[in-house]
């Protein structure tokens, strides 16, 4: 079950190429994080349909490595109830 609500988590993620260099990844997540706390972003942000609920690098990283790992049965019960 916590697959299936992880889903809604990855939104509109941002992503860099892979093998990106861990200090520009760095660099990349904390300017993401510092935006997502910006008063003004935030204010602004309400004059918008979008809701701002971020999710951080890190935590996309350990849902991201949570579901590929997943038994398969578990995967084929995710195709199932998918209906694929």
């Amino acid at each position: 079950m916590k697959l299936v609500l992880a889903s809604s988590e990855f939104g509109r993620p941002f992503a860099g190429p892979p093998g990106m260099p861990a200090d520009r990844l760095k660099i990349f997540r904390e300017a993401y994080n510092k935006a997502m706390k910006d008063p003004a972003l935030l204010i602004e942000a309400k004059h918008t349909p979008l809701e701002i609920n971020p999710t951080t690098g890190q935590e996309l990283d350990a849902l991201a490595k949570e579901a590929v790992s997943q038994p398969n049965d578990v995967v084929e019960r995710m195709k199932k109830l998918m209906g694929r």
